[in-house]
């Protein structure tokens, strides 16, 4: 392994912010992109996109499906990231959590 590019340190804490930011930014660009499939097929008159128990079609189904592709992110993270703060709480009343940070 080289070691002069990679530092090890063993961490107390892990900011919350932090995860749900790195959930956020990972998960909402490619649920938009989806989202924005989604809005593409819609216009052609596929049923991809509802809301409201109706479909969309045409020019609209672009922006409303960018909207429920960024709004599922949000919901996703918000589970996700509560999953994952209470996870690695468990895990370090047990264990030292070791994160190696490359430069």
């Amino acid at each position: 392994m080289d070691t002069e590019n990679r530092a090890v340190t063993d961490m107390k804490r892990i900011k919350a912010r932090s995860i749900y930011r790195l959930l956020l930014i990972g998960l909402s660009i490619p649920m938009a992109v989806l989202g924005f499939i989604f809005g593409l097929f819609a216009c052609f008159g596929y049923d991809t996109v509802s809301w409201n128990q109706q479909y969309i079609h045409g020019v609209l189904a672009l922006p409303v499906g960018l909207l429920i592709g960024i709004l599922m992110s949000a919901i996703m993270t918000a589970i996700l990231g509560s999953l994952s703060c209470l996870g690695l709480w468990i895990y370090s009343r047990f264990r030292p959590l070791r994160i190696a940070v490359l430069d």
